[in-house]
C-alpha cells in the first residue's frame, strides 16, 4: 500500500507539473498574439502613387458688365496657370438674375415660384435670384418686375482653360473645388465650378423617335459615345403637350384649374414656335383633363428617354466643356426635348 501510495503521489506531481507547462505555453502564445497581431487585411501596395482625378479648367460666371481685363485681374489672385480665357463664352449662355438685399427679398417672396424666379441664394450680404427664360419671355411678369423697380441683369460666362500637358487634366479636382469656393467669395463672381469628367448624358426625345433615329441624330453632332441605352427607365416617364406659342398662356390657364394636372418642377420648354408643357400621369386619367384636350385640339405624348455613355474605346468620359458644346447643338434639334448630364467624376 505504501509503494502504491508513493506511486500515486508521483503521478499526481507529474500531472500537476504537466498542467503548469501547458498553461505557461498557452499564456506565452497569448502574449505573443497580443504583441504581434495578425493582419488579415488584403495587402496594400503603398509604393504605387495614387493618381487623383484632375480638371481641365473652370466655368466662371461674372456679374453683368465685368470686362475681360477685369476677369484676368481677378484670376491672377488665384493659384492656377491659365492657358486661355474664353470670354463671354457660348458654352454656357449668361443667365438673367437680380441681386437684392434682405428687405427686397421679403417684398418679392410671393413671386418666387421656381417657374419665374428661383429660390434666392446668399451672396455676401445680399441675395442672388435667377430669372428664368420663361419669365423673360412673359411680358406680364416683366411688367411686374418693372413696377416694383426690380432691374434684371445678365451675367457674363467665361471658360478658363488651364495649362494642360495631357488629356487627363491639369490640377487635382480637390484643389479645383477649393479654388472655386474662393472665387465665389469675390463680389464680381456669381458662380464657379471646375471642368470635370462627364460619363453619361440623358436625352429625352419626342414621342415616337426610333432607336435608329437616335443614333443618326447623335452621329450628326459628332457625339463621342460608347453605348446607347434606348428607352431607358432611369427616370419616370414624361407626359407632355405640344402647344403653339400664341396659345401657351391660354392652355396654361386651363391647366391651372386643377393643381394635380401639372408639376411645378417642370418648366415649359420652348421648341421653335411651340412650347412643351409637362403634365402628370394623374392628369391623363382625369375626364375633365381629357375634355380640355379635346376642346383645345391637343394630344398627350410620351417622351423617349435614352442614356448615352460618353467617351471612346479607351475611356468612358469626356470633359464637361466638350459635353456642353454637344449639348448646345443637340438642343437645337427638333426631336430633342431635354438633356441632362450625369455621372460627373
Amino acid at each position: 500500500m505504501t509503494g502504491m501510495s508513493k506511486f500515486n503521489k508521483e503521478i499526481t506531481v507529474f500531472i500537476f507539473f504537466l498542467a503548469l507547462v501547458i498553461l505557461w505555453g498557452l499564456f506565452a502564445n497569448a502574449s505573443a498574439d497580443m504583441k504581434t497581431p495578425v493582419d488579415t487585411k488584403v495587402p496594400v501596395d503603398t509604393k504605387t502613387p495614387f493618381q487623383g482625378k484632375k480638371v481641365a479648367g473652370f466655368f466662371i460666371e461674372f456679374e453683368e458688365g465685368t470686362t475681360e481685363p477685369e476677369v484676368k485681374d481677378i484670376l491672377e489672385n488665384y493659384n492656377m496657370t491659365v492657358n486661355t480665357i474664353d470670354y463671354n463664352s457660348d458654352i454656357i449662355p449668361g443667365r438673367y438674375y437680380m441681386i437684392l438685399d434682405r428687405d427686397r427679398i421679403m417684398d418679392i417672396e410671393e413671386l418666387v415660384d421656381e417657374v419665374n424666379l428661383t429660390i434666392p441664394i446668399k451672396k455676401g450680404s445680399n441675395y442672388l435670384v435667377t430669372v428664368t427664360e420663361q419669365a423673360i419671355e412673359d411680358k406680364n411678369f416683366l411688367a411686374i418686375l418693372e413696377k416694383n423697380n426690380l432691374p434684371v441683369k445678365k451675367s457674363v460666362y467665361c471658360y478658363i482653360r488651364l495649362e494642360d500637358e495631357s488629356e487627363n487634366g491639369s490640377i487635382p479636382q480637390k484643389d479645383a473645388y477649393q479654388i472655386a469656393n474662393e472665387l465665389e467669395k469675390n463680389e464680381k463672381v456669381l458662380a464657379a465650378s471646375p471642368d470635370t469628367r462627364i460619363n453619361h448624358l440623358l436625352i429625352e426625345f419626342e414621342d415616337g423617335t426610333t432607336e435608329q433615329e437616335v443614333k443618326s441624330i447623335l452621329e450628326k453632332y459628332n457625339t463621342t459615345m460608347n453605348t446607347i441605352e434606348y428607352d431607358s427607365n432611369l427616370q419616370p416617364e414624361r407626359y407632355y403637350l405640344v402647344v403653339d406659342a400664341d396659345k401657351r398662356m391660354d392652355v396654361r390657364n386651363e391647366l391651372g384649374k386643377d393643381e394635380n394636372w401639372t408639376d411645378p418642377i417642370y418648366h415649359d420648354i420652348k421648341k421653335g414656335n411651340h412650347y412643351i408643357i409637362t403634365v402628370t400621369e394623374q392628369a391623363i386619367e382625369d375626364k375633365n383633363f381629357l375634355a380640355m384636350l379635346e376642346k383645345n385640339d391637343l394630344q398627350v405624348k410620351n417622351s423617349v428617354l435614352c442614356c448615352i455613355t460618353l467617351g471612346n474605346e479607351s475611356k468612358n468620359w469626356i470633359w464637361e466643356s466638350d459635353e456642353r458644346r454637344i449639348e448646345n447643338e443637340l438642343k437645337m434639334n427638333e426631336k430633342v426635348l431635354t438633356l441632362l448630364r450625369c455621372g460627373s467624376t
